[in-house]
């Protein structure tokens, strides 16, 4: 306090137990929807999205506000990266959830593979079916086409075209592969943010009325 001026109020830097709770919350929704979102239109795309959002996320969301710059435990970032690594990996198989969902089932036509170039100028094989209601349309994955062109192939796709068809049956969709990692990293996310609220290394906890 300075000599003639106002006593200044120390910064309370990181949040409390229940704005913290709230906080986590968000930061494992985000997570969620960043890695499993844009997989479903395309696998490079929910990759690069899913690890921006997690960096960002860690940088701003968690070391910022939930706990205000101060150092992070050993134990909680391991927990955040982990969780963070599994969803990004559920993510590969997001179409394949969609696709059990309300997908449908039935006989495709390979029509033709095409030379694509990504954003950054790599180039990649794509396959291209013709469905069974006559539309042609690019398969969720790239790759060159499994079969010569005019051979046919059991498929699920979406009648609303939001996901790309996948050359298999309903059963075997790797749907499970994306629930599992996509729970895992859930439960890794939730212990870290459990750990943290009632933990001691919450930056800000307040201490009751009398003490």
């Amino acid at each position: 306090m300075g000599t003639g001026g106002k006593p200044t109020k120390p910064a309370i830097r990181g949040l409390g137990p229940r704005r913290a709770a709230i906080a986590w919350a968000l930061v494992v929704v985000l997570a969620v929807l960043s890695a499993y979102g844009p997989a479903l239109l395309d696998l490079g795309l929910g990759i690069a999205v899913g690890l921006i959002v997690l960096v960002t996320l860690y940088a701003w969301a968690v070391r910022r506000i939930i706990f205000g710059g101060r150092p992070i435990s050993r134990h909680n970032r391991a927990g955040y990266w982990i969780g963070g690594a599994l969803l990004v990996v559920g993510g590969a198989h997001a179409p394949d959830v969609l696709l059990a969902l309300a997908g449908d089932q039935g006989t495709a036509t390979i029509a033709y593979a095409s030379t694509e170039t990504g954003s950054h100028g790599t180039r990649y094989k794509q396959c291209w079916v013709e469905l069974p209601d006559g539309d042609v349309e690019r398969l969720s994955r790239t790759g060159p086409c499994p079969a010569p062109d005019g051979t046919e192939h059991t498929v699920v796709y979406s009648p609303s075209g939001l996901v790309g068809p996948i050359l298999t049956s309903r059963g075997g969709l790797m749907w499970w592969w994306a629930a599992g990692f996509g729970l895992a990293g859930i439960a890794a996310l939730t212990t870290t943010a459990v750990r943290t609220v009632r933990g001691p290394d919450l930056p800000y906890r307040p201490t009751a009325k009398g003490r």
